[in-house]
């Protein structure tokens, strides 16, 4: 048992903690930061079906390896859950099923944790100079298509998630430098600590098994996901902004936020531009139309990348600006598809006039233009240098509206000299197997 001594001199090194933390925190606050100065909103994310399914039944169908047959029972039962809650029409059939929708794992991988010893990002006179991290990853890769009952495919594709976050010691998140540590501990001191430590291999599969879930059914039933957003706040317009968001009067926020004079310090008007970045988001899932959707997600994505560029260590700048981009892509690929079923339709009633050519034989400069904006191998190339991962070069060689690949012998050699990996080069073919 802890002497009196030992038991005062714990409550004190507690309260030193404390005090020390909240002393940072208000250090924060001060410096226009999201620390303890942040506040929540409400956005509904709504996205629309890339697919038209045919009648009100389904039926769920997920294969794996012959050890995985825990994972595909989950994914199976976790897919059929999510389709009923998104579209209330829908009833699941095993035996008279109007879509039947096949999933395939393509890869599952959970690699046992990693442990190494780095310099800690613990502060205080007693801090030690070193500690554990334990770093936590994995991946779930998954190839579904829809068909209807009389075998016509109405959408595929292949969805993944991955997992990479490291912890400390304590178990606090390492992944975002030591203000996430702190905010970490400070959770823990308030007894918050459901969302801490490194997650269980149960844990790490079903948050997995739910990323690929919300993906898959994005695909083919309406979605509508309450998301709990941070908003900056600050003295004046800021908070003025937020009371208007957190009621849901969006339109009026962003005209709050845009008017609003904006700091002389890049570094400190970067949260005004993130809250901007927010209302436009908020703006975009309640249009009630696609163009006008993409416009807001497109300033949206604007404002984001401004702020992150003013201050690119600001860890909450990062997630808006993904989820911004899974929405700009799921849009591109709706119209994509909206546009193929309309040329379906066209081809099947009447074929489509072609355009008319210039003196000369030259195509129209309608022609010419919708031609210059066909994806090439080197804008490929220069996604792929630039540091954008498969998934996200995948989605953009899916989403064009044309390509002009050169996938001759010498012009694959080139692409795989160039780095272009094996995944991508797979979907540049079928990609140009598709009319323009």
């Amino acid at each position: 048992m802890l002497s009196q001594g030992d038991r005062m001199a714990k409550v004190e090194g507690t309260r030193f903690i404390s005090f020390f933390i909240i002393g940072m925190l208000a250090a924060t606050v001060s410096a226009q930061n999201f620390g303890a100065a942040k506040t929540k909103a409400v956005l509904q994310r709504k996205l629309p079906a890339l697919a038209q399914l045919t009648g009100t039944t389904f039926k769920v169908k997920v294969t794996g390896h012959d050890n995985q047959s825990d994972l595909t029972h989950d994914l199976e039962a976790l897919l059929e859950t999510e389709l009923l809650k998104d579209d209330p029409h829908l009833r699941a059939d095993e035996t008279d099923a109007s879509t039947v929708i096949t999933c395939q794992i393509t890869d599952y991988a959970h690699p046992p944790p990693t442990v190494t010893a780095k310099p800690s990002l613990a502060m205080g006179k007693n801090a030690p100079k070193t500690q554990a991290y334990t770093r936590v990853t994995g991946s779930l890769s998954v190839a579904f298509q829809a068909k209807s009952a009389g075998g016509k495919t109405l959408i595929s594709d292949h969805v993944s998630a991955k997992y990479d976050e490291e912890f400390d010691s304590s178990g606090n998140s390492a992944s975002h430098g030591v203000k996430g540590a702190m905010t970490d501990t400070w959770k823990r001191l308030k007894g918050d600590s459901a969302d801490l430590n490194p997650p269980t291999d149960a844990e790490l599969r079903a948050k997995l098994i739910d990323q690929v879930v919300h993906k898959i059914a994005e695909h083919i039933v309406n979605t509508n996901e309450t998301l709990e957003v941070y908003l900056a706040k600050g003295k004046g317009a800021l908070d003025e902004g937020d009371k208007q968001a957190e009621a849901g009067l969006w339109q009026r926020a962003l005209e709050t936020f845009e008017t609003a004079p904006p700091s002389s310090k890049p570094v400190e008007d970067a949260y005004r531009l993130y809250d901007i970045g927010v209302a436009y988001e908020a703006l975009a899932y309640a249009a009630g139309d696609a163009k006008s959707a993409m416009k807001f997600l497109d300033e949206a994505a604007i404002n984001y990348g401004k702020a992150i560029d003013a201050k690119p260590a600001e860890k909450y700048f990062l997630e808006p600006q993904r989820r911004i981009e899974t929405a700009i892509s799921h849009y591109k690929e709706l119209e994509e598809s909206q546009h193929q079923r309309e040329q379906a339709e066209e081809e099947a009633g009447h074929p489509k006039s072609i355009a008319p050519a210039t003196p000369g034989g030259k195509p129209s400069a309608g022609t010419a233009a919708k031609t210059a904006k066909a994806l090439t191998n080197a804008q490929v190339i220069a996604m792929v240098k630039a540091g954008m991962d498969d998934d996200a070069v995948v989605q953009a060689v899916r989403a064009s509206r044309a390509a002009n690949f050169d996938l001759s012998v010498s012009g694959q050699q080139q692409l795989t000299s160039s780095g272009v990996s094996a995944r991508i080069l797979t979907a540049m073919k079928t990609r140009s197997t598709r009319k323009p």
